[in-house]
């Protein structure tokens, strides 16, 4: 498998986009931590909330424990002190829960803001890269066979490059390839494997 060109120009670019994606992958990453962080902070709220109902709770429970050892009306007085405490429990309770959505949502959008950016990032280039991965690599396979390879590449330039690269190589190029010309032939092979920055024959 050929995953880099051999020519310094085209393996200089190749080599380059790939530490771009990968940074733009780090990036994703980070744009994905920051979101589940900005909404990670709407937890704050709850957080106090909580910590002021549990420390009612327990003033609550302290006055509740004082007035029930005054003697005949103890218990009716500490009632009312232990069903605040309780409210205020449940308060807390509401607060945990309140902070646990935050933080679920939190993770939910980190998540899909990463994957989203990852996904974009990667429908863009790895199509484009994988293509040129198969086509060098069917390329380098066919380069292996020697002159037969030659017709094959020319055959594939003729079929798809420009025809101004064509005319550069001269209007008696495709009449040597039909007739068989080395030459022309290996004119025409280049054209494929300078496209794809493979070496020459």
């Amino acid at each position: 498998m050929k995953l880099y060109a051999d020519r310094p120009t085209r393996l200089v670019r190749q080599v380059v986009g790939d530490l771009m994606v990968l940074l733009l992958l780090y990036l994703t990453v980070r744009l994905g931590r920051g979101a589940h962080d900005r909404v990670a902070e709407l937890a704050g709220p709850g957080r106090d909330a909580e910590a002021a109902a549990l420390d009612l709770d327990g003033r609550l429970r302290d006055a509740a424990r004082d007035v029930d050892d005054a003697p005949l009306v103890g218990d009716a007085l500490g009632r009312p002190f232990r069903a605040l405490a309780s409210t205020s429990r449940d308060l807390a309770v509401s607060a945990q829960s309140y902070q646990d959505t935050v933080e679920q949502v939190a993770t939910l959008t980190g998540l899909l803001v990463t994957v989203v950016a990852i996904v974009l990032v990667l429908a863009l280039w790895l199509p484009r890269r994988l293509a040129w991965v198969v086509e060098a690599s069917a390329a380098a396979r066919l380069m292996r066979h020697g002159r037969e390879s030659a017709d094959l590449l020319a055959v594939r330039a003729l079929a798809r490059q420009p025809l101004r690269r064509i005319a550069r190589l001269g209007p008696d190029v495709v009449a040597g390839w039909r007739s068989g010309d080395p030459a022309a032939t290996e004119a025409l092979a280049r054209l494929e494997l300078d496209e794809l920055g493979l070496r020459r024959l």
